[in-house]
């Protein structure tokens, strides 16, 4: 008996220290969660810049910049899919701008000329699809690189999905948005960016799903 009582407190000392060793870390770990989701690679020129859907304004505005620094000479809009109703609201005369539209206008207004902006005809209803049609278009048009900007949390899996998408065939530049107000050394502070992390980790368990039925 007194062997196993032994055994019990071992282990319910380990499980203490580690559970303390992980509380006293929890700023550095929680942090590390963060960084690992933010990936920049160095501006240089290329063919394209390409604007990821799903967040307006910050995205388009990176993507000006960029265009003004002429680091390429074409920026790509890309599509979601219809929001639900849209087909009736257009069935009665009324058309509400999607992110696209803002997006061009957005750019328009701040001078990038509209034969400067393209906007893709495909719908898409996720990352993987929407690169997907993105690489399409490039090679097609038989473009060798592309600046691919959207939101800081959202450039790890983006830049994964597209370097799993095109097999390495397409030079990729990815830029986080400063425009974005992520922060990764504050994240677990801000209800906002609690969502973004859970789902952004979700979809990165879904991406090495993908990966893992590929290669098998």
């Amino acid at each position: 008996m007194s062997k196993i009582r032994h055994g019990l407190f071992i282990s319910s000392l380990f499980i203490i220290v580690i559970a303390g060793s992980l509380y006293y870390c929890r700023d550095s770990i929680l942090i590390s969660l963060g960084r690992y989701l933010v990936t920049e690679y160095p501006l240089e020129k290329a063919d394209a810049i390409a604007v990821l859907s799903g967040s307006v304004p910050d995205r388009i505005l990176e993507a000006i910049d960029i265009y003004k620094g002429r680091y390429a000479p074409i920026i790509i809009l890309t599509k979601e899919e219809k929001p639900p109703g849209y087909d009736e609201l257009l069935s009665l005369g009324i058309k509400v701008p999607e992110g696209h539209d803002i997006n061009q206008m957005i750019a328009v207004r701040l001078g990038v000329p509209v034969s400067s902006i393209i906007i893709l005809d495909e719908r898409t209803d996720s990352t993987y699809s929407e690169e997907q049609a993105l690489y399409d278009f490039l090679r097609k048009r038989n473009l060798k690189s592309v600046i691919l900007v959207t939101s800081k949390y959202h450039t790890t899996r983006a830049t994964k999905l597209f370097n799993f998408i095109t097999d390495g065939q397409i030079k990729l530049i990815t830029r986080p948005s400063k425009y974005d107000t992520f922060d990764p050394k504050n994240w677990w502070k801000i209800r906002r960016d609690i969502k973004q992390v859970l789902f952004e980790y979700q979809k990165l368990a879904d991406y090495y799903f993908i990966r893992m039925l590929a290669f098998n």
